[in-house]
């Protein structure tokens, strides 16, 4: 049995299911002398469900344990959120012991996993095309991030057959349930451990016991590649938030078609914890980096945006840099007063005031404070008689008639991707407008007919996208 790093003087759930592997753990960790409470979740899936909490009460009770059940209805959890019977079984019974080793503060939570459930873990990894993380199989222990971020899940018993819990228990006189429906092959897991695995052993003997060593000497391998993927992670990834990781494009595209794969599932995994396992040919799809969206798994899909590459939940809510935002209603028109002000997305403003020049166009955008990086700031010439300005936000048929290119309009759509703006941020970036006219659009080009040249009857707009520092 393997206790490494628990601490015998602090409570440890048990998760036991009434079986001889979690009956001869519960029992083995009773007679180390640990602080134990017995946890029971009823799938409410077999007519005996009832009398199988009843009876790991009644262990417990013997024990003098303290003893919590719970119970969910797994066929219709499965059925709402399109999981498989198994899959779902397994998201209610962790959740449950998790949340009642938080209420408890239980060091970790501990179940009777064997080396069959290893071997047959791996093997299920191998037929659906796992990686590395996959064939390695489960671990002795295990943070479950979809769970608990730090509760750890251990299994102390991973290195004893399940012939070895079952004669345990005949040997210490301990009744265990047998699970009928273990012998369903309507299942996945039972189909591999009574059709293929008997079946493997026809080719070797002693096929069970080869694939625990590779997936144990696979484990030592797992730790090396961890600790590269690490170290790339840290110079790779430059933003992560909430439904979003971004990588430097740069920096990914450097990095070995291994690592690229690896940094994926890395992100994949932090973005969506409840994740079993990534399908290997979706990451082959993302490592190479496409022009175009890839989906990867769990709805998160992996883009190129200039020079970042985001994996992102369809949800996400991705920064936008220093790219000009606006918020609120984007239908909405900002009619310009004398001063005016607009606060956009991320710390940005746009602000505009009537200068006078007196003959001169000395005043420069970065004085006064006006803080403007190239491209963000623009002087507008209009007539003091016409149409004010006003902020909007792009229109389908939008055109501008770019400064340099007298009588030639140019459409607006294609102004953003000949700069490369990313088409989610084209929505509600602010166009500058003179009427219905577009006199400027921040960061990319000023209108022809708006520039600033002096005149007997003009009037100066000073326009800037800054960020405002402390204290202005």
């Amino acid at each position: 049995m393997n206790l490494a790093g628990l601490d015998k003087g602090r409570l440890l759930l048990m998760g036991v299911s009434g079986g001889a592997d979690s009956l001869a753990l519960l029992h083995l960790l009773h007679g180390a002398g640990c602080p134990l409470m017995v946890c029971h979740f009823n799938h409410r899936l077999r007519p005996e469900a009832e009398a199988d909490a009843a009876f790991v009460a009644g262990a417990a009770e013997k024990l003098g344990l303290p003893f919590e059940t719970g119970s969910g209805d797994v066929a219709a959890f499965a059925a709402e959120n399109r999981l498989s019977v198994e899959e779902a079984a397994r998201k209610l019974r962790y959740s449950f012991l998790f949340q009642q080793a938080r209420a408890h503060a239980a060091q970790a939570v501990a179940v009777g996993h064997t080396a069959d459930d290893q071997v047959e873990t791996v093997l299920m990894h191998f037929v659906r095309g796992a990686g590395l993380s996959g064939l390695k199989g489960m671990l002795p222990r295990t943070i479950l991030v979809e769970f608990d971020p730090e509760i750890p899940l251990v299994r102390p018993i991973l290195d004893l057959w399940r012939a070895d819990t079952e004669a345990y228990c005949r040997e210490h006189g301990l009744a265990f349930l047998t699970d009928a429906s273990n012998a369903d092959p309507a299942y996945f897991r039972n189909r591999l451990r009574l059709s293929l695995i008997p079946e493997l052993e026809g080719y070797n003997s002693r096929f069970k016991e080869a694939l625990l060593r590779s997936s144990q000497a696979l484990q030592g391998d797992f730790d090396l590649i961890s600790g590269l993927v690490e170290t790339a992670w840290s110079r790779a990834v430059i933003e992560t938030g909430p439904g979003f990781v971004a990588f430097d494009r740069a920096a990914l595209t450097g990095l070995t078609l291994p690592l690229r794969r690896a940094l994926i599932r890395r992100a994949a995994f932090t973005l969506h914890p409840g994740l079993r396992d990534v399908d290997f040919e979706a990451l082959e799809r993302a490592s190479s980096l496409p022009p175009t969206s890839v989906d990867i798994a769990g709805g998160l899909h992996l883009f190129n945006e200039g020079g970042r590459v985001y994996l992102a939940a369809p949800d996400a809510d991705l920064p936008g840099g220093d790219w000009p935002q606006v918020t609120g209603d984007p239908s909405q028109v900002w009619e310009w007063e004398e001063k005016g002000r607009l606060e956009l997305a991320d710390g940005l403003t746009l602000k505009g005031e009537i200068r006078e020049l007196a003959g001169d166009r000395s005043f420069t955008p970065g004085d006064e404070g006006w803080v403007a990086e190239k491209g963000f700031s623009a002087w507008l010439a209009t007539d003091p008689t016409g149409e004010g300005l006003r902020v909007r936000t792009p229109r389908r048929g939008d055109r501008i008639e770019p400064r340099g290119m007298p009588g030639k309009t140019v459409k607006l759509s294609d102004l953003f991707i000949n700069h490369k703006i990313p088409r989610r941020l084209r929505a509600r970036w602010p166009v500058v407008c003179v009427g219905d006219e577009i006199a400027w659009v921040p960061g990319l080009r000023v209108s022809e007919r708006f520039q600033g040249r002096p005149g007997p009857h003009t009037r100066f707009w000073l326009i800037v996208v800054k960020r405002e520092r402390g204290g202005e």
